[in-house]
């Protein structure tokens, strides 16, 4: 986590040095709302490391797939946004949805890593609702700057209880962790400035497909009957709120 949350910063940094407005962009007039989106990164990030440890790649992915239902309820409370029945509906079939995935009788390992999973999407919930607020007045690059420094400023402070010397594959795989991690930020934070988040919002279920992918190359983990249910009910519920909230 700390690798990637230092590269992205570094990356940032050479970009903010190039910009025709310099490091000066990186003055905000909201900078209780960049910590609090950093210290919700930062965790929510540790959070679906630590699951991915516990639980399939897939079944992980499966429940973040959920993500749109926990951000509409958070839509709910802290922006007071009003859901009609319908969607009130389709939340209460994608819990139903992440339950199927999520079978807890597989095992203590897997209520942990189910547990963690569950934390990482509601924070990165919490993270896209700062993020989405946050884009109406802040530049890309302040954004992603103060994301990346304080992840990295929190996640270093632990390095010296847990730090293990890498191999020289294993940095490669890290500085690339945080190249694609940082990439992904920028492109998710761009999305957001110029589209609709009914239109963005479908286009997150195709990491189920490249996990699935992934688990089933590397790992040999294949999504069983009623887990695979349970997506289609997940990303059902979540298209019909994003759909309906949104018009």
């Amino acid at each position: 986590a700390f690798v990637r949350f230092a590269v992205s910063l570094a990356i940032v940094l050479v970009l903010v040095a190039r910009s025709p407005n310099g490091f000066g962009v990186l003055r905000t007039r909201r900078p209780i709302e960049h910590l609090l989106r950093g210290i919700c990164s930062a965790i929510e990030l540790l959070a679906f490391y630590l699951a991915i440890s516990m639980i399939p790649l897939p079944t992980a992915m499966s429940i973040v797939s959920a993500s749109p239902i926990f951000g509409t309820l958070l839509g709910v409370i802290v922006l007071r946004e009003r859901l009609k029945l319908g969607s009130w509906v389709a939340i209460m079939a994608g819990f139903l949805g992440v339950l199927l995935v999520v079978q807890p009788e597989e095992g203590v390992s897997s209520l942990k890593g189910t547990a963690a999973v569950l934390t990482s999407v509601v924070l990165w919930s919490t993270a896209q609702l700062l993020a989405r607020r946050l884009s109406a007045t802040e530049s890309n690059d302040t954004i992603l700057f103060y994301y990346a420094l304080v992840g990295a400023l929190l996640t270093g402070a632990a390095l010296p209880f847990v730090w293990v010397h890498p191999t020289w594959l294993e940095w490669l795989a890290l500085a690339a962790i945080g190249a694609l991690g940082c990439l992904g930020q920028y492109l998710l934070v761009l999305a957001f400035r110029f589209a609709p988040l009914s239109l963005v919002a479908p286009f997150e279920y195709s990491a189920l497909i490249w996990a699935s992918l992934y688990g089933w190359v590397i790992w040999g983990d294949v999504l069983g009957t009623v887990a695979l249910a349970g997506v289609v009910i997940i990303v059902g519920a979540c298209l019909y709120i994003s759909r309906n909230v949104a018009h």
